[in-house]
C-alpha cells in the first residue's frame, strides 16, 4: 500500500520509538514524502536530538536510515495539486502532504487530529495503520 508520511510520525519515531517503527518497516508499505520533511528534519536536527538523547552522529545514521527507506518526491511534481489541497486541508503547514497524497491517491499517516476535519484524504493515525498491518 502506498502512504504518504507526515513529519510528525518520523518526530515521534526519532524521540520515543516504538510501534511507529513497526509500521514503518513493514514490507506492505510503500512510504512517501515531500522534500519539505527531510528539510524540517534537518532544521530541527538539535532540538531532535536533545528530546531523543541522541547524539548528533546518531541522529544522522538513523536520518540516512529514515531517507533511505521513504522515497521523496520533489514539490514540482505534484505542484499542481497544492490549490486543491489548500481548499480542503485543515492545517496549513499540512498542505504539501494533503497535495502529495491528492497526486499519489495514497492515505496520509499523521497523529495529528486535526487533518481528519475533512473527508477528501483518508488519514491513518499509527494506531490504526498497526491493526490495519497486523502488527
Amino acid at each position: 500500500m502506498q502512504i504518504v508520511i507526515d513529519a510528525n510520525i518520523i518526530l515521534s519515531m526519532l524521540i520515543r520509538p516504538g510501534k511507529p517503527i513497526d509500521a514503518f518497516f513493514n514490507d506492505s508499505l510503500e512510504i512517501y514524502a515531500p522534500q519539505l520533511l527531510f528539510k524540517e528534519l534537518e532544521n530541527n536536527k538539535k532540538e531532535i536530538s536533545n528530546k531523543s538523547k541522541l547524539s548528533i552522529d546518531d541522529f544522522n545514521k538513523l536520518y540516512k536510515i529514515l531517507k533511505n527507506n521513504i522515497k521523496i518526491i520533489p514539490e514540482e511534481d505534484f505542484i499542481k495539486y497544492k490549490q486543491i489541497a489548500e481548499q480542503i486541508c485543515p492545517d496549513p503547514k499540512d498542505i504539501v502532504y494533503f497535495a502529495l497524497s491528492i497526486y499519489l491517491k495514497a492515505p496520509l499517516w499523521t497523529n495529528e487530529k486535526k487533518l481528519r476535519e475533512q473527508n477528501e484524504i483518508k488519514i491513518y493515525a499509527t494506531h490504526e495503520l498497526i491493526r490495519l498491518l497486523g502488527i
